[in-house]
C-alpha cells in the first residue's frame, strides 16, 4: 500500500468522522440525568453515524465475505494486509495513546483463538473515547475484555478492536471506593472499576469490614466479566454478582459518558446488569455490600450414592446450608483388586460403580462470636493443584483419585472471613481444561436437579465401563437464587412448574480434546432442552447444534425486552459492541441512522 493511498484513506476517514446529524448528543429528554460531563468533551461533537465509503468497504470486505473460497492461510494473510492499512488509520485517529497493535488472541484455556485483531489497553476514560471515535469513523466493532477466562465466543470478531480494560483508571475517584448509606440506599455500596480483579476487591472489602454474599471458586475474575455474564456463585439464597449491582457508568458508542441507577432507571438496569458486552464499555460498577461475615468451612467426603443418588439427602444438603460446593471426579474410589485390574488391562473393572465414588462436599455457614472463642481465622486456602480442580500426579482414569487426595490436603474445618472462604482455586496463567455449563430451574421437590445430575453421572459411568475413558474430569453443580434481569441465566422470568425461584448450574470440566466431552454436553442439552435449559453465557456451548434456537426459545420476550431497553437508552444504535455470535441471537439494530 503506497503513501498516496494512505493519505487518501486518512482523508476519507476524517471526512466521515466530521459528518454529523442535527440531533445533539444529549437530546434524550427522558434520560438527561444519565449524561455525565467530561472536562475535555468536544463542544462541537454531534450524534453521527457514518456511511462507510466504498474504499473502506473494499478494505474490510475479506474480514467478513468469501472466507470459505480461499484457504485459511491465504484468507488470514489477506486479512492481515488489510488490517495493516486500517492500523495506520486507527493510529491517525487515536493519536499517541493508547497504543494499538495487531495481536493474535487466545483465551484462558485456548478454546477461543482469534487469528488477528486490534488490541488496545487504555488507561484513562479519554483514551477509551478516542478509541471509540476512531472505531466509529472506520466502521470497526469494539468489545471489552478482562481476564479472558470466558470459553464462549463473547470476544470481538477477527479484524476488529479488543479493548482490555484491566488498566483503566478512574478519573474522578479512587480505583475502589466504599460509599456510606444514603437516603436513597439504606445500605453501603462499593464503586469499583470494571477491570478490578476479585482478589483486589476481596482485600479492599476486608480492610473495610464488608462483604458480598456470593463469589466464584477462584478470585482471578474481573468485576466487569462477572457482571456482564451474570456468572459465579453457589449461595443458595443469594443471586450472582448481577443481583447486587445498583449503579453503572459506561461509555456508549458515541463516546458519551453515561450513568444508570437502579432507582431511576430500573428497566435499563434490568438490561445492563447482564449485558454480554452489548451495553458499551463499562467503566465503573456500584454494588451492594453487607457487614463482614465470619464463616465455618467444612470439607467432607461423601459417597455419591448417599447424596447425588439420594434426592431427599440432596435437597436437605443444598437447602439447609448457606453455601454448598460439590465436586465429583469420576473413577476416584477403587478397591485394591479393582486398581490392579485397571493397571494390568487398561480397562475399568465391571465391579466399579459411580455410586461408590466420593464427592468432595464443601459447606460454608456463618458463625456467631461465641463459636469463634479460641478459634484462629485463616486466610484464603487454595487447593494445591496448580490451578485445576482435577489435579495430582496420577494419569488416565486414576487422575480422579489424585484429585480427591489433593482435596484432602485442605483443612477439614476452618474459620475464615467470607471473602477469604469463597476462593479455593488459584488459576495458572493458562488453563488445561475447558468447561461447559448449563442451567436448569430447581423445583421445590428437587426432582429436576436429581435427574439432571444423575443423567451426567450415568453417562460418565457408561463411557468409563465401555471405553475406559471419561467424558468429564470434574462435575461441579452450583446453586443460586434467581433475580430480575433480562439476560441472566438465573432469571425470575424463566419459570417451570413448582418452581423454587432458584437455579442449578451444572459445570463439567475436561481438556478440550478429551474423548466424549462435547458429545456429553450435546446429549445433556438435548435431554433437558424441553425444560428451559439454557447455557452459562461464559462457558462452552456454541458448538452444540441448535443452541441459538434453544436460547431464543427459552429467553423469548426477554431478548426483545433487552433490545428495547438498549434502544431506548441509545447505547449503541449501529451495533458497534456486537459480534457475529450475538448478532445471530439478537439480530441487527433497526434504528441505525445513516448519513
Amino acid at each position: 500500500m503506497n503513501y498516496k493511498l494512505h493519505r487518501v484513506l486518512a482523508f476519507i476517514s476524517v471526512t466521515l468522522a466530521c459528518s454529523v446529524l442535527a440531533k445533539p448528543l444529549t437530546d434524550l429528554p427522558d434520560l438527561t440525568d444519565t449524561f455525565v460531563p467530561l472536562g475535555d468533551e468536544r463542544p462541537t461533537l454531534r450524534h453521527y453515524v457514518f456511511k462507510r465509503s466504498p474504499l473502506v468497504e473494499e478494505i474490510m470486505g475479506p474480514l467478513s465475505r468469501n472466507v470459505r473460497q480461499v484457504s485459511e492461510s491465504a484468507r488470514s494473510f489477506d486479512v492481515y494486509k488489510r488490517m495493516r492499512v486500517l492500523l495506520t488509520l486507527l493510529r491517525i485517529h487515536i493519536g499517541r495513546s493508547p497504543s494499538v497493535e495487531i495481536f493474535q488472541f487466545h483465551n484462558w484455556d485456548k478454546t477461543i483463538n482469534i487469528n488477528q485483531l486490534f488490541y488496545t489497553k487504555p488507561k484513562t476514560i479519554w483514551e477509551v473515547r478516542r478509541v471509540l471515535f476512531a472505531a466509529r469513523s472506520l466502521g470497526l466493532r469494539v468489545r471489552a475484555t478482562g481476564a479472558g477466562h470466558s470459553r464462549s465466543p463473547l470476544y470481538v470478531d477477527e479484524g476488529n478492536i479488543m479493548m482490555d480494560v484491566r488498566d483503566l483508571q478512574r478519573h474522578d475517584g479512587p480505583f475502589m471506593q466504599l460509599n456510606p448509606k444514603t437516603q436513597e440506599r439504606n445500605f453501603p455500596t462499593i464503586t469499583a472499576m470494571t477491570g478490578v480483579y476479585e482478589i483486589e476487591l476481596n482485600e479492599f472489602m476486608k480492610k473495610n469490614n464488608v462483604t458480598v454474599l456470593a463469589q466464584p471458586l477462584n478470585d482471578q475474575e474481573t468485576l466487569g466479566g462477572m457482571v456482564a455474564a451474570s456468572t459465579h456463585g453457589s449461595t443458595y439464597d443469594e443471586p450472582t454478582w448481577s443481583g447486587v449491582v445498583v449503579e453503572m457508568r459506561l461509555l456508549d458508542s458515541m463516546g458519551r459518558f453515561r450513568k444508570f441507577t437502579l432507582e431511576k432507571h430500573p428497566l435499563i438496569m434490568k438490561a445492563a446488569i447482564c449485558n454480554l458486552g452489548m451495553f458499551g464499555i463499562m467503566y465503573d460498577i456500584t454494588f451492594k455490600v453487607y457487614p463482614m461475615i465470619t464463616v465455618k468451612v467444612v470439607n467432607s467426603f461423601v459417597p455419591l450414592k448417599d447424596l447425588i443418588q439420594n434426592k431427599a439427602a440432596l435437597k436437605a444438603q443444598i437447602s439447609q446450608n448457606f453455601m454448598n460446593e460439590i465436586s465429583w471426579f469420576p473413577f476416584n474410589q477403587l478397591t485394591q483388586e479393582e486398581e490392579d485390574y485397571y493397571k494390568a488391562t487398561g480397562k475399568a473393572p465391571s465391579t466399579w460403580n459411580a455410586g461408590n465414588d466420593l464427592l468432595w462436599v464443601r459447606t460454608i455457614n456463618p458463625v456467631n462470636e461465641s463459636e469463634l472463642i479460641g478459634k484462629n481465622l485463616t486466610g484464603t486456602l487454595y487447593l494445591p493443584s496448580n490451578g485445576s480442580l482435577a489435579g495430582g500426579t496420577e494419569t488416565g482414569l486414576l487422575k480422579a483419585r489424585g484429585s480427591i487426595n489433593l482435596a484432602r490436603q485442605v483443612p477439614a474445618v476452618s474459620y475464615q472471613r467470607l471473602v477469604d472462604a469463597f476462593p479455593i482455586i488459584l488459576p495458572p496463567r493458562w488453563g488445561v481444561e475447558t468447561s461447559a455449563a448449563f442451567m436448569v430451574n430447581i423445583d421445590n421437590d428437587f426432582d429436576r436437579p436429581f435427574r439432571a445430575l444423575n443423567y451426567l453421572v450415568d453417562m460418565a459411568e457408561k463411557q468409563i465401563k465401555e471405553n475406559a475413558s471419561t467424558p468429564i474430569n470434574a462435575l461441579l453443580p452450583r446453586w443460586f437464587k434467581n433475580h430480575n434481569c433480562f439476560l441472566c441465566p438465573g432469571n425470575e422470568d424463566i419459570t417451570q412448574p413448582d418452581d423454587s425461584g432458584k437455579t442449578l448450574v451444572i459445570d463439567f470440566l475436561a481438556p478440550p480434546a478429551q474423548y466424549g466431552f462435547y458429545p456429553a454436553a450435546a446429549s445433556f442439552v438435548n435431554q433437558f432442552k424441553g425444560e428451559k435449559l439454557r447455557p452459562h453465557w461464559g462457558k462452552r456451548h456454541d458448538n452444540i447444534n441448535g443452541i441459538i434456537n434453544i436460547i431464543k426459545n427459552v429467553y423469548g420476550n426477554l431478548l426483545t425486552g433487552f433490545k428495547t431497553q438498549k434502544r431506548l437508552a441509545d447505547i449503541d444504535p449501529c451495533d458497534m459492541f456486537m459480534n457475529s455470535y450475538l448478532l445471530a441471537i439478537f439480530g441487527r439494530s433497526e434504528n441505525c441512522r445513516t448519513i
